[in-house]
């Protein structure tokens, strides 16, 4: 039994090498952009993308053509770097002199945060940073960063507390660098430890200012600079105030200077180098100098006298500060001697200084010789007399004196001061307390002396006696009253040296202070019995 098969769907193949009519040719419709803009200039000519050929989404392909072929105008991926990466060194980096990327570099490589005021300042002649407490490990890409910098001349780190580190660093750049001149470690806590790190290398140059006061870096610490002095270290302006230097640092900074002495501005002020044997060498050594402009040596306790005379030799000197000291007689005698051969110095300093008056007249009259060209002389709280006064206002009356100032000191009187009578003192000490005694035994003193005087067998009395009269009489008496009343009323001395008090004169002087006072006339004496012996009475 047959049955029809009932045909749903037939798939009809043909041969991939017929092509459809054209009209089939959807895939090779392309929609023109008339309106891109440089579609019309290309067309123009007057654009050009650059590779030769325009974007494939404006050329005419089939769809297996854009599978195969889709980039083939376009050149390959180049070489972004590996190979220089791998096989060639890392390049050096190269920085400008200024250094403030090279700071930045360090400061990221040290993971320590940089400072804006330095990083700013490396374009400027000065970098302050008073009190700013720099930590001490960045100081060592301050340093680096100003080794090759041509702009900053001026450091300042006061108030930076600098370990062993940061003074090294610092060392190591001022050898290094020549463009700084000025560098200004005030309190930063260095002591002879960190001196010694930061002038290691201070012998190959010069500098214009040094500052290292308040530092306490001691006569140990200074050696290490005076040994650089010595190897041909300049130092022009040099403060050493705070330090507790002593005699044996002011005879190093001596020998050093009589080897290379170029400072012209000088400060050893609160310091201790009064003894004589190294401030009078100090001194000298300082007046062999011939372009030295400024010594300020204040607060040091100095006696010198004589060596001021040639320290005062020096014709550039401009400013001597001398005040706080111990100068006396003689120093004043040698700066009125020398101050006309001071032709260049402006101002002279004697402030707080245990001058006489005559001491500070004598000072004063050199004022009026015109070779003396002082315009500030201070002698502040010096006590000054009115013959100083008045040769004062003369002075500032002459023509060449009409810009000159002169201080000093309270002025003192014309009048003598009147000595106390101690004899008056002592007997009214004697009379308060022997009239303090109660009712019963209560004594007149001038009566007892009138008294003693009498019945005393010499002129002279033991201190010892009286105390012990006093005492028995009732009267309450201190031994050092009855030795100072022997010192003002003495008598020939005892055996033995011992005090004695002569009454008559203390008779003489109780008339003069109590004329009133008498003693009271005795009964005169029974008169003689009359008759023979008397007969024995009978039991």
């Amino acid at each position: 039994m047959s049955s029809k098969v009932k045909v749903l769907y037939q798939h009809t193949t043909s041969s991939s090498s017929e092509e459809p009519p054209m009209d089939e040719w959807s895939s090779l419709i392309i929609a023109r952009a008339t309106d891109n803009p440089k579609r019309a200039l290309y067309e123009e000519g007057l654009y050009d993308p650059g590779s030769g050929e325009i974007c494939t989404k404006y050329v005419s392909l089939s769809a297996s053509s854009v599978l195969r072929h889709a980039y083939y105008n376009y050149p390959g991926i180049t070489d972004p770097g590996i190979v220089n990466a791998l096989l060639k060194p890392e390049p050096l980096k190269i920085y400008d002199y200024d250094g403030q990327e090279l700071y930045l570099d360090l400061c990221d490589q040290m993971n320590v945060c940089p400072v804006r005021d330095f990083y700013r300042g490396l374009v400027k002649e000065a970098i302050d940073l008073k009190y700013y407490a720099v930590n001490p490990r960045g100081v060592r890409a301050m340093a680096m960063a100003l080794s090759n910098n041509k702009y900053v001349k001026r450091l300042d780190l006061t108030g930076s507390f600098l370990n062993l580190d940061a003074c090294y660093h610092l060392g190591q750049l001022l050898g290094e660098s020549f463009a700084l001149q000025e560098l200004v470690l005030c309190s930063c806590k260095l002591q002879p430890a960190g001196l010694r790190s930061l002038v290691v290398m201070l012998s190959k140059r010069s500098m214009e200012l040094l500052d290292l006061s308040r530092n306490d870096i001691t006569d140990k610490g200074l050696m290490f600079l005076t040994r650089q002095i010595r190897r041909g270290a300049v130092i022009k302006r040099l403060s050493l105030s705070y330090n507790d230097l002593g005699a044996d640092g002011a005879v190093a900074l001596a020998e050093a200077y009589a080897i290379n002495n170029k400072a012209t501005h000088f400060d050893i002020s609160w310091n201790k180098i009064f003894p004589p044997r190294g401030a009078n060498l100090l001194i000298r050594t300082l007046g062999d100098n011939k372009a030295l402009r400024e010594v300020n040596l204040s607060w040091n306790g100095l006696t010198v006298g004589i060596p001021l005379r040639k320290l005062l030799t020096v014709t550039t000197l401009k400013i001597l500060d001398l005040s706080n000291n111990k100068l006396s007689t003689d120093a004043a005698n040698a700066i009125a001697l020398r101050l006309p051969n001071a032709t260049g110095l402006k101002t002279l300093d004697l402030s707080n200084n245990p001058f006489r008056p005559a001491d500070a007249l004598i000072v004063l009259l050199t004022l009026k010789q015109s070779e003396v060209k002082l315009r500030k002389l201070l002698m502040d709280n010096i006590v000054v007399n009115r013959a100083f006064i008045a040769e004062k206002e003369e002075i500032l009356n002459l023509p060449f004196r009409a810009k000159t100032r002169i201080t000093h000191g309270p002025v003192t009187k014309n009048y003598t001061l009147s000595v106390p009578d101690m004899r008056l003192i002592v007997m009214k000490r004697i009379d308060f307390l022997t009239s303090r005694a109660t009712k019963k035994c209560k004594l007149d003193i001038a009566l007892y002396f009138l008294r003693a005087r009498k019945t005393n067998d010499g002129p002279d009395m033991m201190t010892r006696e009286l105390y012990k009269s006093l005492m028995y009489a009732g009267a309450p008496m201190e031994m050092g009253l009855i030795e100072e009343m022997a010192n003002v009323f003495p008598g020939k001395p005892g055996d033995k040296g011992a005090k004695t008090i002569n009454l008559p004169s203390v008779v003489e002087y109780v008339r003069r202070m109590w004329p009133d006072k008498q003693l009271p006339q005795e009964p005169p004496p029974p008169p003689p019995t009359k008759g023979g012996k008397k007969g024995k009475k009978k039991r």
